[in-house]
């Protein structure tokens, strides 16, 4: 057990100051760990890092950049020299997590240093892959079904055994990979091609979300997949362990989210135009929304936040307000980390759950508040006082991950780091107390100093 006392702010921008402040010495800690440390083979091993977004954000650190730059040629190094890529991508992998090392680490590093140029080179190296633009590997995608070949792809070719034809929404981030490499292509030909794949694909599956009752958990060759069959089922858990059972309509929808379907839907909506991306942006929300007064469901929140950034709608507003109206997080005094506790081997229905999730308390009882959904109510209501406090819990969550638990370094998913408190794990995908409390807290009082410089100049 872990116990710390939330330590109260004088205001928001004390709040986010002292919460930068811990972060940077997160920061400047592993890097003393790690500076002089090989690469090793974990696919994941760069996004305990992305936790650290929001301090680079608010504002450059030479030392910091440098050792993200340098692990960054490290792993593509080691990856190389020991044949596990060829030509920019793994070798062989499943779409859910050969994808990771590109669109968390690399994409993170280019929402930083949007203009280095080699971390552009490294994710087209992964994107040019994907709609069969690169001469160096067979075809990963089927232009005339609008399908790709198989769960498992990579350099040497693809896996094509039974039941690998079937895409699931784990292929949604290939799209992500090319919307990253879309935001500093080498040429505008480039550009136009990843952003096409995208949206032909992308467009599959919001057809396939907006076209019956039920949500979809497949598409295969020629139709949709409503019901894996036994085969399937097991193909498909043997590399997704902690998905879950997709029985009820919120863990289709949470299985979607976990590829951060709604913001890849929400920008193809922006550039294409196109209603049906927004309207399965929506059908997802729709149960999401239902999940907010789980205090595990932070990434719901988030899924609504993203939602009012990109269309301007506040149509989720009252499901968030009314989940947050029945608590009371200034009277919260005490947070526990109760790392012994013990959750089934299958994983709970619902949004933000994992089998190896450790459990939180409240004043010795189990926790109501989730630091997320307070501070997406906070921004809904203008309410500054709401968002200190949303932001010194996160902070508590955060110290004492810190205390118990350790980098992320050697599993990326985990939900038992300090990257997966400070990022999200695996199922929440950047919904974590640094990227989606601390970060949009500091954008706010960006915006806020903005204004004020505008009233000052007239």
């Amino acid at each position: 057990m872990y116990r710390r006392q939330i330590e109260p702010s004088h205001d928001l921008p004390h709040a986010c100051q002292r919460f930068l402040d811990d972060v940077r010495v997160w920061a400047y800690e592993a890097i003393d760990r790690y500076a002089d440390e090989p690469a090793t083979d974990v696919h994941d091993q760069g996004t305990y890092t992305t936790g650290w977004e929001p301090l680079l954000r608010a504002g450059a650190d030479e030392r910091i950049l440098r050792f993200l730059q340098q692990a960054r040629d490290r792993m593509r190094d080691h990856y190389t020299r020991t044949q596990q890529w060829r030509h920019g991508y793994w070798r062989m992998q499943e779409a859910h997590h050969g994808t990771e090392h590109y669109e968390l680490f690399l994409g993170a590093l280019q929402r930083i240093l949007p203009d280095d140029r080699e971390t552009a080179r490294q994710l087209d190296d992964a994107a040019e892959h994907m709609g069969n633009w690169s001469t160096g590997a067979p075809d990963w995608f089927d232009w005339g079904r609008r399908r790709f070949h198989s769960l498992f792809f990579g350099a040497d070719g693809l896996r094509q055994e039974p039941g690998m034809a079937l895409n699931s929404p784990d292929h949604l981030r290939c799209l992500n990979i090319c919307l990253l490499a879309a935001s500093n292509p080498e040429t505008e030909t480039v550009k136009k091609r990843y952003i096409e794949l995208a949206t032909v694909y992308a467009g599959e599956w919001a057809d396939a979300i907006l076209a019956g009752d039920a949500l979809p958990i497949a598409l295969t060759p020629d139709g949709i997949l409503y019901e894996f069959s036994d085969d399937d089922k097991a193909l498909y858990y043997s590399f997704m362990g902690e998905a879950p059972d997709l029985q009820a309509e919120v863990d289709r929808a949470e299985n979607l989210l976990g590829s951060d379907a709604i913001n890849t839907f929400l920008r193809l909506w922006r550039e294409s135009g196109e209603p049906r991306f927004r309207l399965a942006a929506e059908r997802l929300l729709e149960p999401l929304a239902a999940q907010l007064d789980d205090a595990d469901a932070g990434a719901a929140a988030d899924a609504v936040r993203a939602y009012r950034r990109w269309t301007g709608d506040g149509r989720y507003d009252k499901a968030v307000l009314e989940a947050v109206a029945r608590l009371d997080p200034f009277d919260i005094t005490e947070v526990t980390l109760d790392t012994e506790f013990k959750r089934p081997a299958r994983r709970a229905s619902g949004v933000g759950k994992r089998s190896d999730a450790p459990r939180w308390l409240e004043d010795g009882r189990e926790r109501r508040h989730n630091p997320i959904t307070l501070a997406v109510a906070a921004e809904i209501e203008g309410d500054s006082a709401l968002q200190a406090r949303a932001v010194d819990l996160a902070r508590t969550y955060f110290l004492l991950a810190r205390a118990a638990f350790p980098d992320g370094r050697d599993h990326g998913c985990s939900a038992r780091s300090v990257s997966a408190i400070a990022r999200g794990h695996g199922r929440e995908n950047h919904a974590g107390m640094t990227t989606a409390v601390l970060g949009p807290a500091l954008a706010l009082q960006l915006e806020a100093d903005a204004d004020a410089h505008r009233d000052y100049r007239g």
